[in-house]
């Protein structure tokens, strides 16, 4: 009786856990259409009188310190399963001396940090959505695996970053581009984010 009821607990819980899952899931599809559309907007207005403001972002320490230290904070789970036992204590540790060592020593800190949550941020998408069985799902990945090539292009040459951005402000082309691209990932993540909010 008390194993049935134990398993039924653990049933319980693991419904539970994909249902939170599932939620964060929405909720990141919604949040990254959000954001990808902001950043449509961003390149769609971007020119050369706009360039002096925008060109230096990618060296922003401070924005980059943060950002990086989120992304490392995000990268601890992946690497539990695969360091040493004895280094599972210091892996948050780890990420905070390392946030440090960036904010210190590299340059274009912001630029990297933004390659790496591409890379973060393309596995997960990806990932959830083949658990939850996304509409679209071709489509889906190989959008967000340009998001991922992209990443890690800026993460190896963060200075890549600059010179997109200095694109977009004299290259009529580039910034179409940029635009399409930006409002079609934005629109998908939207659109699906509300269809997996009605199925529920």
């Amino acid at each position: 009786m008390l194993s049935l009821q134990f398993s039924l607990i653990s049933t319980d819980n693991h419904g539970l856990q994909m249902v939170n899952e599932y939620q964060f899931y929405i909720a990141a599809l919604i949040a990254c259409g959000l954001a990808s559309a902001a950043l449509a907007v961003g390149a769609g207005r971007m020119n050369p009188a706009r360039l002096p403001k925008w060109e230096s972002l990618p060296r922003h320490r401070y924005y980059g310190g943060i950002l990086a230290f989120l992304c490392l904070l995000w990268c601890v789970p992946h690497a539990q399963p695969i360091v040493w036992d004895w280094l599972l204590p210091w892996l948050y540790p780890l990420a905070v001396i390392f946030t440090v060592l960036g904010f210190l020593f590299l340059d274009y800190l912001l630029a990297r940090a933004v390659g790496g949550l591409c890379i973060l941020l393309t596995y997960y998408l990806v990932h959830a959505a083949f658990t939850f069985h996304t509409p679209a799902l071709p489509l889906f990945a190989v959008i967000c695996w340009g998001l991922g090539i992209a990443g890690l292009f800026v993460s190896g040459k963060p200075h890549l970053l600059r010179d997109f951005i200095r694109q977009l402000a004299k290259s009529v082309r580039m910034r179409y581009t940029a635009v399409a691209y930006f409002a079609v990932f934005g629109a998908l993540c939207l659109t699906l984010g509300v269809i997996h909010g009605v199925r529920g």
